[in-house]
């Protein structure tokens, strides 16, 4: 069973500012992506005020640019790209971080991982919210296998111990039968 944002532990997002023209596609667009958005800035950021803010900051650079963002190819993509900057800001990769995997994968395997194995969507619940492709979801999954099976063991030994804070985003998993997360 999965959690609703309103189920979870953060403070409610703020309105914000609406755009001038297709508010009800916006309306829709925040509505579809704001759990998903929020459980990954929690996960990448490790705390539920730098998540908020994040998504915040997502949802305000779109709606200032709603007409242009309607206008690209995959405005989901684009608004996907948007959340990963804002969420990288506020990451680091030092020693105990939350969710280390952004500091050894790409990010787009990172992401992938994340979404897929972490916070358990299926592949196509990944590629929707990333603005994907299934099939390119499955290809990145793969090539994080693969670079994440090189490790050499010190590092890979880290990425067994799941994240204290995590648990209450999803139940004991394992990315692959080496490394659990």
């Amino acid at each position: 069973m999965s959690r609703t944002s309103s189920q979870l532990p953060w403070p409610p997002l703020t309105t914000g500012t609406m755009p001038a023209a297709f508010c009800l596609e916006y309306t829709a667009f925040r509505e579809l992506h704001l759990d998903g958005y929020l459980r990954y800035a929690y996960v990448r950021t490790g705390e539920w005020t730098h998540a908020t803010q994040c998504v915040e900051a997502v949802f305000d650079a779109l709606s200032a640019g709603w007409a242009t963002a309607l206008r690209s190819d995959r405005p989901t993509a684009r608004a996907w790209q948007l959340l990963r900057d804002h969420a990288g800001e506020r990451t680091t990769c030092a020693e105990g971080h939350s969710w280390i995997i952004h500091c050894l994968l790409h990010e787009a395997q990172a992401d992938t991982v994340l979404l897929h194995h972490h916070l358990e969507l299926s592949v196509t619940q990944t590629a929707a919210l990333m603005g994907l492709d299934d099939h390119a979801v499955r290809a990145l999954l793969r090539s994080a296998e693969r670079a994440l099976a090189e490790l050499p063991p010190c590092v890979a030994s880290r990425l067994r111990t799941a994240p204290a804070h995590a648990g209450a985003l999803r139940a004991q998993g394992s990315i692959s039968r080496s490394l659990d997360w």
